[in-house]
């Protein structure tokens, strides 16, 4: 996992970005379970539609059915939306997948994921038992 040195804020909606289904609804379960307001896409072209509703974060799968996660991310920089953008991925070297340094991601979080590792960089803070 690798992280900007920019401190992590609250992100209380989530787009969440996966086209397998089983991974998709467990992601989204868990942002739920912990008060996130959880949206979804299963492939590119959702994706860019579902950033009309203003998620504070994106969880991006990089391999998509319609292109690739790094299209999301640069459409998001070059329109300069303010929203935080993490890849999920299982690919080994990531960067292939991203057009400059200026649509670099926010974190990249390596599958399988580490929910407790994407709970900190989403700024979620577990409740007191």
């Amino acid at each position: 996992m690798e992280f900007s040195n920019e401190e992590p804020e609250g992100c209380r909606r989530v787009l969440v970005v996966e086209d397998d289904p089983a991974s998709r609804r467990a992601l989204v379960s868990l942002l739920k379970l912990n008060g996130i307001q959880a949206l979804f896409a299963s492939n590119l072209s959702e994706a860019i539609r579902q950033l009309d509703t203003h998620p504070d974060c994106v969880l991006l799968d990089l391999m998509l059915p319609d292109g690739t996660g790094g299209a999301v991310l640069e459409f998001i920089r070059s329109q300069h939306l303010p929203i935080r953008v993490a890849f999920t991925t299982g690919a080994a070297d990531w960067r292939q997948f991203v057009n400059g340094k200026d649509f670099r991601p926010d974190a990249i979080f390596i599958k399988p994921l580490d929910f407790n590792s994407i709970s900190r960089w989403l700024g979620i803070v577990p409740e007191l038992q």
